[in-house]
């Protein structure tokens, strides 16, 4: 479990070290190692973090997440209910803050950390189905299934933003791009211009979607 724990935080601190070391293993150009920047320390052993292991860290960062929610929206609450007994503070809250209303958003913080596993399911399979085909695409010399599952598990390191409270889930999302850009760049060796059309392809094939849809839309209305 330590050693989980270190990888898992190693990766964290230094992807692009991290997924070039990985591409050495594969190609044994070195030894199984991650230089750091802090001289005369021992350099800690990389093997790669499967989809589990990633995944069972990485919940554990959803639950304190959750935990950061639930506090601050009793706080919320406390601080409502005292602000409305005072007359000079009352007209400064929503009277439709209710109760009911508090416990709907505790249920939803709980049900997100219940299911934040599919959901970190649903994120793997995603970008693994993307990867591989621009791996076949761009003609990805080596082990495509092991190699993707590296970039897109190590991608998943991102959540430890989670114990940030407030901004970690934002920082999150933002730094999971970098992160794939990294195993991009130095485990499968993409160019920086391959590298970009991988991480952005979802963005271009949703705006593709919308402007097909106004198209096909504006074209059936014409017809009326």
């Amino acid at each position: 479990m330590n050693q989980i724990l270190k990888e898992y935080v190693l990766t964290f601190l230094h992807p692009f070290k991290t997924h070039e070391v990985l591409r050495n293993l594969r190609s044994q150009q070195r030894p199984l190692a991650l230089a750091t920047d802090i001289e005369n320390t021992e350099e800690p052993e990389i093997s790669g973090l499967n989809f589990v292991e990633v995944m069972s860290v990485s919940w554990v960062m959803a639950i304190v997440s959750g935990l950061y929610s639930i506090g601050m929206i009793y706080f919320g609450y406390i601080t409502g209910s005292y602000m409305s007994e005072s007359d000079s503070l009352s007209s400064l809250i929503s009277q439709n803050i209710s109760l009911e209303y508090q416990k709907i958003l505790i249920s939803w913080s709980i049900l997100q950390v219940i299911i934040f596993p599919i959901t970190l399911w649903f994120y793997a399979k995603v970008w693994t189905v993307v990867i591989r085909f621009f791996g076949n695409l761009f003609e990805f010399n080596g082990d495509l299934e092991k190699v993707t599952s590296q970039v897109v598990n190590h991608s998943i390191v991102t959540n430890l933003f989670l114990v940030i409270p407030i901004f970690g889930e934002m920082i999150r999302h933002f730094s999971s791009i970098i992160y794939l850009f990294a195993g991009l760049r130095n485990n499968m060796s993409f160019s920086i211009l391959q590298s970009l059309i991988v991480v952005c392809s979802p963005l271009i094939i949703f705006v593709l979607f919308i402007v097909l849809g106004i198209i096909y839309f504006t074209s059936l209305f014409a017809m009326l």
